[in-house]
């Protein structure tokens, strides 16, 4: 039997842009009959909205699996889209296998952690794995949507006029994914840059900690201002330690497109941004409330206005014990 497939309102600048959801499956469906979102046929739709699922739906909470399924089923149906996340981009990466049987790249301790948590979801039905690991490779990196843009931490029209030459019949290419693995593709900085951000290295005599005593080589920006000038606390972007407040050393900064603010509005994840702001500028808007740490889920309804309010944030909370 053919999915259900439902059809947008006419007015098409209607979605809900939905942040980081990172496994948290229970919490998703709150937030989707928070939104007015309801099931048909098992498929979680709206009578005239469209979900807009920025990446990273996946590890840290209980049921990536579940997460995927329900996001799966939305695409599918269009009632929702999606993009990938820096966690997606793990999975496949992780679970796709090379000539040699081996993963394309395994990451570091912490993420095979998570990479291994979410294998054991499966109970060894490894054909369910690779099917969602096919699935993932059919997502986007990018979305374009009536005036609106969404990508999962950076937005670069060079990157982006170059970055669909990665898929061929609408899936990453497996050989590209390879070579992209070992960055000596081309595309590697365009591809992983999109999907993580853009990052400064520390100077060498710039000793910063995170809360887990573990020394930082390097931090997130934000890539909508010109660092040039900046200090690394105005220039800082969710990183989870103090930066100092004096300015940045002109040789560690490596150029990069700075997004202006003519620019459309562009909705991202990726950020953790548990205590804000969410909204970043005037046209950047981060709907990851980092739902792990601060137990908020957040999603942003986009109407079609033309500036960003802070009352379209809609959220729920995760109960705590």
């Amino acid at each position: 039997m053919a999915p259900t497939r439902f059809v947008a309102h006419q007015d098409e600048h209607f979605y809900d842009i939905i942040g980081d959801v990172h496994g948290h499956h229970i919490l998703l469906q709150k937030l989707l009959l928070k939104l007015g979102y309801s099931l048909v046929n098992g498929v979680w739709a709206h009578a005239y909205r469209k979900a807009v699922f920025v990446g990273d739906f996946i590890s840290r909470g209980p049921n990536s699996r579940g997460v995927i399924q329900i996001i799966k089923d939305m695409v599918k149906a269009d009632s929702a889209l999606a993009i990938l996340g820096n966690h997606e981009v793990n999975a496949i990466l992780y679970f796709s296998k090379g000539d040699d049987g081996a993963p394309l790249k395994i990451p570091g301790n912490s993420n095979s952690k998570l990479l291994y948590k979410l294998g054991r979801e499966y109970n060894g039905n490894k054909e369910a794995l690779k099917q969602d690991i096919k699935w993932l490779r059919t997502l986007p990196l990018y979305l374009k949507l009536n005036g609106i843009r969404v990508v999962h931490a950076y937005w670069n029209d060079a990157y982006i006029s170059h970055l669909n030459s990665l898929y061929s019949n609408g899936k990453l290419k497996k050989g590209t994914l390879k070579q992209l693995a070992d960055m000596t593709h081309p595309l590697s900085r365009a591809f992983f840059e999109t999907i993580k951000g853009i990052e400064l290295d520390m100077p060498r005599d710039l000793i910063i900690k995170d809360s887990q005593d573990i020394k930082r080589d390097n931090f997130r920006v934000k890539w909508w201002m010109d660092p040039h000038g900046k200090t690394f606390k105005s220039l800082s972007y969710g990183n989870k330690f103090e930066l100092p407040d004096y300015t940045i050393p002109s040789e560690i900064i490596e150029e990069y497109e700075v997004y202006t603010p003519q620019g459309p509005a562009v909705f991202i994840g990726h950020y953790c941004m548990g205590k804000g702001p969410l909204l970043a500028a005037a046209n950047i808007c981060c709907v990851d409330a980092c739902v792990t740490g601060s137990g908020r889920l957040a999603a942003y309804r986009y109407s079609g206005e033309d500036e960003l309010d802070e009352s379209n944030f809609i959220f729920v909370k995760r109960d705590r014990p």
